[in-house]
């Protein structure tokens, strides 16, 4: 029930600090960088996930739980290091402070009243649903059907992250040659053939090139609706309606 507790505590931390720290962007950048800055984070995002799972392995391995979660304490100290040094432009406004209940409401009445923010909040959820098992059931696909371990599955994390990796890189390109959302259609095709490769192969080279397509495919979707969120929003209500569509995404994961 600890542990339970606390993964719970970690995932309030985490609902509370993603719509704020990718809300901030706009106020750092201007409205037209924004594309690349949000592909940005999602590669060092991505890059991280691949590389922390083995480097806390061999940490927890060599000196234990106890200095795996303390380092991990401490890296929190990165991030709020650059909080505190960045110039954030503050905005005036005449208009006086919200109640937490109004400011809810009307972030929700937006959501709801704007085309736009609603599918993409609907494509997040269902696209959350169906693409989170190519994660969730990769232990199992390495222990059942690649008849592997902990190595081979580190292996694949880091052609997963590759993958994403190299699309990131590429993002802006093929930003200019398609439309975001024939861009993002390919990307959950993408997605969608690495899980059903992932369901009949038993092969580990098979295997790590569609984790890499899949990790290809899961930036560049989740990029490109975080983004025609952000577009579509004004800054007054950019924070809730991000946190409406995190949410929702976050929903759609946890039930696939």
């Amino acid at each position: 029930w600890l542990i339970l507790g606390l993964g719970f505590l970690a995932g309030c931390g985490f609902a509370l600090n993603d719509p704020a720290w990718h809300a901030s962007v706009g106020d750092i950048l201007h409205k037209r960088d924004i594309p690349a800055a949000v592909t940005l984070m999602s590669v060092g995002y991505n890059i991280v996930r691949s590389v922390g799972p083995a480097l806390g392995g061999v940490i927890l391995a060599v000196f234990g739980p106890l200095a795996a979660f303390a380092l991990a304490a401490v890296s929190d100290l990165a991030p709020i290091s650059a909080i505190w040094r960045t110039k954030w432009e503050v905005r005036s406004s005449p208009l006086p402070r919200e109640r937490m209940t109004t400011a809810i409401h009307d972030g929700v009445r937006f959501t709801a009243m704007s085309l736009e923010i609603r599918a993409a909040t609907a494509r997040a959820a269902l696209f959350g649903l169906a693409s989170i098992s190519i994660l969730a059931l990769l232990p199992l696909v390495v222990r059942d059907q690649l008849k592997s371990g902990p190595i081979v599955y580190g292996i694949l994390l880091a052609g997963f992250g590759m993958g994403a990796f190299i699309a990131g890189m590429g993002n802006g390109f093929l930003r200019k040659v398609t439309s975001q959302n024939r861009l993002v259609a390919f990307a959950s095709v993408a997605c969608a053939v690495c899980c059903l490769s992932l369901a009949l192969t038993s092969s580990v080279p098979v295997a790590a090139i569609s984790l890499a397509l899949g990790g290809a495919g899961w930036l560049i979707t989740w990029t490109g609706i975080d983004v025609s969120v952000q577009l579509a929003s004004p800054r007054w209500v950019v924070g809730r309606t991000l946190s409406i569509y995190y949410a929702l995404s976050a929903g759609g994961m946890a039930a696939g």
